[in-house]
């Protein structure tokens, strides 16, 4: 059964559209911290971190602590706001790492988050190629769930968001999870014959990570 500090903690988060992480960094918490009690690992955490984080979630630390009835929905309806593009993504271009800037100014797509993951980290990728014209072309963009957020396991038909790593190179590709022979492998689903396969464990050296799943698509509208 769910503590009363659990479903709190959800709700602003909620409201916020922030995840643990995202929670954690703004309170100047640890990450464990803030997924300890969404958990009910932590019922009785200090005082000193929970008024931080009631800092962090625009609140007061009664509130957190009140045993009284509350009103679950709302005080005002959420706006979208969009998801951030934190990059893009293209089978075959290897990029160096050193040269990947992660502090420039994001564009921001009208998608909204995908409520399913309420906490999770989402964010979208601008597509560039033909790796898998066949679902997302060229241009497009694809809002993924953070994999590791998303609590979810791979499976056969999971479009995901992964990075092929070799040395200091770096591949953002997108590709979709089947199982060949046993084998779980990334499948490109494109009509160019020159992209293949490739085991999720990695080929020829490569290191590959999982980074998000994919959960949909958006393209500008031409005007």
């Amino acid at each position: 059964m769910e503590t009363s500090l659990q479903k709190r903690l959800k709700i602003r988060m909620d409201l916020m559209n922030m995840n643990a992480l995202q929670t954690a960094k703004k309170a100047g918490l640890g990450e464990s911290f803030v997924r300890d009690i969404l958990r009910g690992k932590s019922k009785n955490p200090g005082v000193e971190k929970l008024e931080r984080l009631a800092a962090a979630l625009d609140t007061n630390l009664d509130w957190f602590t009140s045993s009284a009835e509350f009103d679950k929905s709302p005080a005002k309806p959420k706006t979208v706001e969009g998801l951030d593009v934190v990059g893009s993504i293209q089978a075959g271009n290897w990029i160096d790492r050193s040269v990947i800037d992660e502090e420039s100014e994001r564009e921001i797509i009208p998608v909204a988050r995908d409520q399913r993951f309420p906490h999770a980290k989402q964010y979208a990728l601008e597509v560039i190629g033909d790796s898998m014209d066949l679902e997302y072309p060229d241009g497009c963009f694809v809002t993924c769930v953070d994999f590791w957020d998303s609590g979810l396991s791979l499976k056969d038909g999971h479009i995901i968001h992964v990075e092929r790593h070799n040395g200091p190179l770096v591949e953002m590709t997108l590709k979709a999870v089947e199982t060949i022979d046993g084998v779980q492998m990334l499948v490109p689903r494109s009509s160019n014959a020159r992209h293949k396969a490739i085991p999720l464990e990695g080929d020829g050296g490569t290191e590959i990570l999982v980074k998000g799943i994919v959960t949909g698509s958006y393209k500008r509208a031409i005007l």
